[in-house]
């Protein structure tokens, strides 16, 4: 199985300053890479670059010095940024506005989160300081546990120019809620939302999105703690108002809707919203979805219109489905990303993902059980990472075409998890660990052209190793292309760089090196 990211006490930071062009730079004396967060650095589609931070020196044994180096987008050196801090510093998250970098730190001396706001000439802007307490400890364990260096960020989004929202899950005894921290890059400012209604006392938030003014949020909600039913709600908090604008169920539909994605529309400022839809008695956690349906809502939470794509009818004229909206071969899809083109068209590209049984872990929990034991924390089935898929909608949102691009199955979790939790929970789990193939999507800002990339480990008689792959749409049709990446390197991660080329960055753990390098795309 591939590996994208790895373990962090490092960052990079690629800002187009237009110095000269170079293609490759090597960084010495980097002797443990932490680039789970690194990221990149993207505005209007279009890239601007990536971050990095390492550890430089060892002050004394409560110290270190931490160094933020500053690239620019031909990988040449622009400034060194030092600091010193705790020896107990854990950069959480990172993320980019388009005008400033944040990272979120847990500082284990002082049992704070540190938001610290950096402008692009490495001036540190604000520092946001609150202490973190038993309800926010859940955070911390996750990030020890569940959120592996491959994940991606799960806590820390960008607002555009007026800043970040963090998203946080709170734990206090049985009730299980959530807090929505807003934090300005424009002037000193922050301030936290957190529910208030008794039926938000057992809820689970995920960050959807964000208009000009408004943090989108999926909210699932139980009315209390052993209970199975849940209800799914988009919700709108106003971060300028600080209040929450709108909280959309599905009382009055004809079926129950499950959003995870959203992306505006072209020109209307229309929020289009993307999930899968359940029969109005269905459990939404157990049960297999209709199909996928496309919300158009207002700033205030009106829904303007509802169209549905059932799989059994719509997508089986395109892809080879059964009623429970499997696919043959690829299983469930995930949304990974929703894409809207200035033609009124509407691209959505999915992962599949599926169940199957695991030989080794019967086997195993068999001797286990034969032999007077248990069970063994070995699941008896294991999920498996699948194809690509491209599904094209047309200007009333009715699926019109969907095709598949076939990649190596991967194995992505193998434990006793794989044999309980249901289809939901495996994609929040594998999105959450890094497991999925999908790499980023690049672009002209009107998306008139975009190319989805993602991974892929092939198994040939002429090549075996780790591939970089992109589908390109050029307004008409799609292309695919792909690059071998044969390197001795221990880690390696792909960036999308300038167009035709992507950034290829390397650890060499023994010799403590890190290598970036643009290569061109075919």
């Amino acid at each position: 199985m591939k590996n994208k990211f790895w373990m962090v006490t490092a960052f990079v930071l690629f800002v187009a300053f237009g110095t000269n062009a170079q293609t490759k730079l090597s960084v010495d004396k980097v002797y443990s890479a932490y680039l789970r967060n690194s990221g990149t650095i993207m505005e209007n589609n279009q890239i601007k670059g990536y971050f990095f931070l390492y550890l430089s020196d060892k002050i004394d044994k409560h110290t270190n010095e931490y160094t933020l180096q500053i690239l620019d987008e031909n990988v040449n050196k622009v400034k060194d940024i030092k600091f010193q801090d705790s020896k107990k510093l854990n950069l959480l998250e990172a993320a980019y506005n388009g005008n400033t970098l944040s990272f979120l730190f847990k500082n284990g001396d002082d049992k704070t989160l540190d938001m610290r706001i950096y402008g692009l000439d490495g001036t540190l802007k604000y520092t946001y300081t609150r202490e973190y307490d038993k309800r926010t400890d859940q955070l911390m364990s996750m990030y020890e546990t569940m959120h592996t260096d491959d994940g991606t960020n799960q806590n820390v989004f960008d607002l555009g120019k007026h800043g970040y929202a963090s998203v946080l899950p709170l734990r206090d005894g049985k009730q299980r809620t959530y807090e929505v921290d807003f934090y300005s890059s424009e002037e000193k400012k922050q301030w936290t939302y957190i529910p208030e209604d008794d039926e938000e006392r057992y809820t689970n938030a995920e960050f959807l999105g964000s208009t000009d003014n408004l943090i989108i949020l999926e909210v699932l909600k139980k009315n209390r703690a052993l209970s199975n039913s849940v209800n799914a709600h988009l919700v709108g908090i106003n971060f300028l108002t600080k209040q929450k604008a709108f909280d959309i169920d599905n009382e009055g539909d004809t079926y129950t809707f499950v959003p995870t994605n959203v992306t505006t529309e072209n020109n209307s400022g229309k929020i289009m919203v993307v999930g899968n839809y359940f029969d109005k008695n269905a459990n939404i956690i157990k049960d297999a979805s209709k199909g996928i349906a496309i919300y158009a809502v207002d700033s205030k939470g009106k829904v303007l219109s509802r169209t549905y794509n059932s799989w059994a009818d719509d997508f089986a004229k395109y892809l080879p489905l059964n009623k429970k909206g499997k696919i043959d071969n690829i299983g469930y899809l995930y949304t990974q990303k929703v894409i809207q083109a200035p033609n009124g068209k509407m691209f959505v590209v999915g992962e599949g993902y599926k169940r199957q049984a695991s030989a080794g872990g019967i086997a195993l929990n068999a001797l286990s059980m034969l032999g007077g034991g248990g069970r063994t924390n070995v699941g008896v089935t294991k999920i498996v990472i699948t194809d690509m898929v491209i599904m094209e909608f047309n200007n009333q949102y009715k699926v019109s075409n969907a095709t598949i691009y076939d990649k190596t199955n991967n194995t992505a979790e193998a434990s006793i998890t794989s044999d309980y939790v249901s289809q939901h929970q495996i994609a929040l789990l594998l999105k959450m660990t890094g497991a999925f193939d999908y790499d980023f999507t690049t672009g002209n800002p009107d998306n008139s052209n975009f190319s989805v990339c993602y991974s892929d480990w092939v198994r040939s008689s002429d090549y075996k190793g780790e591939t970089f792959n992109s589908i390109r749409y050029d307004g008409s049709k799609f292309t695919t292309d792909k690059i071998e990446l044969k390197s001795k390197a221990t880690h390696m991660k792909v960036f999308p760089a300038k167009p035709g080329s992507v950034m290829i960055m390397e650890y060499f753990r023994k010799e403590k090196r890190l290598d970036f390098r643009l290569e061109k795309l075919s």
